[in-house]
């Protein structure tokens, strides 16, 4: 049995440090050890072409392709357009939360014949193995123009996320890595509901590597010069045996750190700990300055808890970075004004905070959702539209739109450190605007915003071309400006 793995390019990342693809590396873990041959391409890194000769030569009945909401489902789309061409046999079925949340309109585009629900191990291996697809939980088809959905399958088991790995042998995990910084997840799902996300639905319960397991998996990559690890786990901190335990491990191995934590578990006991074991950094979901808007997105934090966490953050000398979002369903200008304002006062507390404001789009199912459609929300009808959502957009139904995205590009140059850097031109030019913007908090029509719209490839080509610049995300600095 033969089978492909796509992950889709991204728009806009070349300053970022690529994460491995770890939703296609998990299932194709899962099926090396059940005996099926499997090849992985990461198209930020390969090509189509690549894709279609390995087509060619191992001829596999299933391809998969793990798709976000947003730009990367135009890049998918246009990669089944291509392989459909030539290869008109091949089935595409595709994963991820975007096709989970939504896999009628999914399945309703001609060029996807399946989709997979939710976690994809199980299912994509009954799949590819031939199994009766009417008895295959979790697995989404369509039959002419019906469309059936078979009964959910259950979350993997924590004893049998454990028994995955990482198979590091089917990508080169040195394009992940720059300058030393690497990023990792070590867990899957949040047992917390916040109205806006995705784990509520149904990645409810925390289940993650022991700690003995993801110390095995740490020493394969500090064998590709890994210095510094991001985790992405929605819930690092979940179990405090197995933190306990990684802690000294850190220590010994030298390895600087962050992940996330919430606000509300936040002490100075935990944090202290963490700092002595290698945690440089800290990332705080703190959503908005408003008491009222947190209650509306079910966050169950106070302003008193963002408060805190900067006050420690800044005694310990922690960098605390800070997600917050603006554009919520029944949220006021005051409360925008709010949300500036405890922004502001979280930089006095800790001045080496970072933070970034982003445009709330509300997807299906989330507990926000159904009041984003009374406040006059018009979902994407089709796939399509579904690729065109951007984080810095903001929805059609909401009022003062221009007002929220001006607030969202200017917090991207005034929250990060990296834009005080005078020796990229370019910098120099959004500084200044952005500067007086935030400090009068004056967010009316500007040129910033058509000129960010207009002309961000060209900032991003700019900005990350591997030969010129690295920025180390730690430091928060462009840490070499090499010529060609």
């Amino acid at each position: 049995m033969n089978t492909i793995l796509i992950y889709p390019q991204l728009e806009f990342i070349g300053t970022q440090i690529p994460t491995p693809p770890y939703s296609i590396l998990f299932i194709a873990d899962y099926l090396i050890k059940r005996n099926v041959n499997v090849k992985i391409f990461d198209l930020r890194f390969d090509s189509l072409h690549q894709v279609k000769n390995a087509i060619s030569d191992i001829e596999p009945e299933y391809i998969g392709i793990s798709v976000m909401t947003g730009p990367q489902i135009y890049y998918a789309l246009k990669i089944c357009e291509s392989i459909k061409k030539e290869f008109k046999k091949i089935k595409i079925v595709w994963g991820g939360i975007h096709s989970t949340i939504l896999p009628t309109q999914t399945l309703q585009n001609k060029l996807i014949d399946f989709v997979i629900r939710g976690e994809g191990e199980k299912s994509y291996h009954e799949l590819v193995s031939g199994k009766n697809k009417s008895q295959i939980n979790g697995l989404s088809l369509k039959n002419g123009a019906k469309i059936f959905h078979n009964p959910d399958r259950a979350l993997l088991k924590s004893s049998e996320l454990n028994e995955l790995s990482i198979p590091w042998d089917l990508i080169n995990p040195r394009r992940y890595l720059k300058s030393g910084n690497f990023n990792m997840i070590t867990s899957r799902g949040c047992p917390f509901k916040c109205a806006f996300c995705y784990n509520a639905l149904f990645n409810n319960v925390w289940r993650g590597w022991t700690a003995e397991k993801c110390i095995e998996e740490f020493n394969k990559i500090f064998k590709f010069g890994v210095k510094k690890i991001t985790f992405y786990d929605d819930y690092f901190f979940a179990n405090p045996n197995r933190i306990k335990i990684l802690f000294q491990y850190f220590k010994e191995k030298d390895i600087i750190w962050k992940a996330e934590l919430r606000v509300d578990q936040m002490n100075y006991s935990l944090a202290k700990e963490a700092k002595e074991h290698g945690c440089s950094n800290m990332y705080f979901g703190a959503e908005s300055g408003s008491q009222r808007v947190l209650n509306i997105l079910n966050k169950n934090i106070s302003i008193k808890d963002i408060i805190k966490s900067a006050e420690i953050t800044n005694k310990l000398d922690i960098i605390a970075e800070y997600s917050w979002m603006i554009g919520i369903p029944g949220e006021t200008k005051k409360d925008i004004r709010k949300t500036i304002s405890l922004i502001k006062n979280v930089r006095e507390i800790n001045p080496e905070s970072e933070f970034s404001i982003k445009i709330l789009f509300p997807y299906p199912q989330t507990l926000i959702y159904e009041q984003a459609i009374k406040s006059g929300f018009t979902p994407p009808s089709n796939l399509v539209s579904w690729s065109n959502i951007r984080r810095e957009h903001a929805p059609d139904y909401l009022r003062h739109k221009n007002f929220l995205e001006m607030i969202s590009i200017t917090s991207a140059i005034i929250g990060k450190k990296v834009f005080e850097s005078n020796n990229v031109p370019i910098f120099k030019l959004i500084k200044h605007p952005a500067n007086f913007r935030w400090k009068n908090e004056v967010f009316s029509a500007g040129f910033e915003n058509l000129f960010f719209k207009i002309f961000r490839k060209v900032i991003e080509k700019v900005i990350s071309k591997r030969d010129s610049i690295e920025y180390d995300p730690f430091s928060r600095k462009i840490i070499s400006i090499k010529k060609n």
